[in-house]
């Protein structure tokens, strides 16, 4: 498995798809007890991402075209259950595999050496 960020332009908003809920019927009409019969339907997916959110993708983005530019990638792997990391040149060449454990400590702003 592997993730292709580059594809996040913050200058072109992602479609987003409306999808309208099913006629409820109005509150008079509706009947307890009564399967067909519902209190009210709630869609509570917002229409754009929180703007913190837009800005991590975001940076994101900056750190994968950062390492494509110094001609390096990361791939994420599932072997058995497991996230197999790794980090390759432009040509798919295995550079280093990388534990999870360091991956975690560098996300959580430590310095690893």
């Amino acid at each position: 498995m592997s993730f292709d960020l580059s594809a996040v332009n913050p200058t072109r908003p992602a479609p987003v798809e409306s999808r309208r809920a099913p006629a409820v019927p109005p509150v008079a009409a509706q009947r307890p007890g009564d399967p067909e019969s519902r209190a009210a339907i709630v869609d509570a997916i917002p229409a754009s991402p929180p703007p913190e959110l837009r800005q991590q993708m975001l940076a994101a983005q900056r750190a994968v075209q950062d390492m494509h530019e110094r001609g390096r990638e990361l791939h994420f792997e599932m072997a058995g259950g497991r996230v197999r990391i790794e980090l390759r040149d432009l040509d798919g060449n295995v550079l280093r595999t990388i534990p999870g454990s360091e991956a975690l400590a560098i996300a959580s702003g430590k310095v690893v050496g």
